[in-house]
């Protein structure tokens, strides 16, 4: 039997592999906390694995990578996918965000996605707010170091320190109110709850209810707002281009709504994930500690190894095969990007291992790859750089205070909370 990545050594939870068909089990005990053993397990042994709920999964980086980047057959447009027989269901299937970035093709894709990096996702604008970046780091990291010396108690970096710094950044990108963050804050969290398969039917209902408020919220309150208040941000720039009719109404609304709901998730996930991770592999935090010159290729390395994305998916408008798998017209196809961060095939035998300093850390699909590729990529890495790297700075011998919990989620790999003592 060829062996998988040291690290990620797959152990059948399902039974043997001679004895028991294989099956991609969520519901297993440990597979929260570590599902990169459940993912090898898959990876070897059925790499296009047809899940019991008749979605076929991809585990292998080669296949995901050549489904990510197919411009012809796979799409994200559902309407395309109804139109040929095929079935949408949940989120999707009530049509919020019907015109965002993620659930269209070409030519409206490209159409959109230069707009939006024209006037807010630029290397050239990302480079410009390193300082201003920086500056809300310190302030978050003063406050820590505060609340330390005042009580001496474990500090949870998820609500003090990960999540705001993502969420102040993506607002003032956008161009929201100030005073109304704690609201479409709500919004967003009621969103993002339901995105994940597992999502119960409660959850998916209070996000339907969450995007109409968001919406009409945005209509009626920001976009009259943002006329008479007009800065250097993406949404006066996406108004300006709504009024030159490069751009729907709907459009406008749903890039809005959209990228506030997930333009800081992934980023939260990148940088306490990160801090997790270098905290339990304290050799790899001193060797970056040594040498600062590390940070960019050592995120890179931190977001394959343990990526807050570990599922993507596309739809199929004709035949398809992967692997020696027939895929018909209008099918569903999950890919495991977790699984394929770590395939040996691509990374070689130290997959499941931390290196920070990897050669090919960046030819991870954390961000995705093709047409769809993450538009705020360059900001979410630059955000998890200085984040990361001045909070080791400034606390050089922090240390876990508890063993910290992973959200029962399949789609996004994030904490319920990260509990250190920065021992400053």
């Amino acid at each position: 039997m060829q062996s998988a990545a040291e690290g990620d050594a797959p152990v059948s939870l399902t039974g043997s592999v001679d004895e028991v068909p294989l099956f991609f089990n969520p519901l297993q005990e440990g597979f929260f906390d570590n599902p990169y053993a459940h993912y090898a397990e898959l990876r070897e042994h059925d790499p296009v694995h047809q899940s019991p709920m008749g979605v076929p999964i991809c585990f292998g980086y080669d296949d995901i990578r050549r489904v990510l980047t197919d411009t012809t057959v796979m799409s994200m447009d559902l309407n395309k996918v109804k139109q040929i027989g095929g079935s949408v269901s949940g989120l999707s299937e009530g049509g919020l965000f019907p015109t965002a970035l993620l659930g269209l093709d070409d030519p409206d894709h490209s159409r959109i996605r230069r707009l939006m990096m024209s006037r807010s996702f630029t290397p050239r604008k990302v480079n410009a707010l390193s300082d201003w970046i920086t500056s809300e780091v310190d302030r978050l990291l003063d406050d820590i170091e505060r609340q330390w010396r005042d009580t001496q108690e474990p500090v949870d970096l998820i609500s003090s320190f990960a999540f705001p710094l993502p969420f102040k950044v993506i607002s003032d990108i956008i161009g929201m109110p100030p005073q109304d963050h704690q609201l479409v804050r709500n919004w967003a969290q009621a969103i993002s709850a339901a995105t994940d398969p597992s999502a119960s039917p409660d959850a998916v209902a209070a996000a339907h209810d969450a995007y109409i408020g968001l919406s009409e919220y945005v209509t009626d309150d920001v976009l009259p707002w943002k006329r008479a208040n007009p800065t250097d941000d993406l949404l006066t720039g996406l108004l300006a281009a709504c009024d030159e009719g490069q751009l729907s109404e709907q459009e406008l609304l749903d890039q809005v709504c959209l990228l506030y709901v997930a333009g800081h998730e992934t980023t939260v996930s990148l940088i306490a994930n990160s801090i997790l991770n270098l905290l339990d592999h304290r050799g790899q935090l001193e060797l970056l500690q040594s040498d600062p010159n590390l940070l960019t290729n050592a995120i890179e390395e931190l977001n394959r190894f343990d990526s807050a994305i570990q599922f993507a998916w596309r739809y199929t408008l004709s035949d398809f095969t992967v692997g020696a798998t027939p895929i018909t017209p209008g099918q569903m196809i999950l890919l495991c990007i977790g699984s394929a961060n770590r395939d040996p095939k691509h990374f070689g035998p130290t997959a499941g291992q931390l290196d920070l300093t990897r050669a090919n850390a960046s030819e991870a699909m954390s961000f995705g790859a093709g047409n769809h590729f993450c538009l705020g990529n360059a900001l979410a890495r630059r955000e998890g750089a200085i984040a990361i790297g001045r909070f080791f700075e400034r606390f050089p011998q922090a240390t876990l205070a508890e063993r910290p919990q992973w959200l029962p989620k399949i789609t996004f790999r994030a904490l319920n909370r990260l509990d250190v003592a920065v021992n400053s």
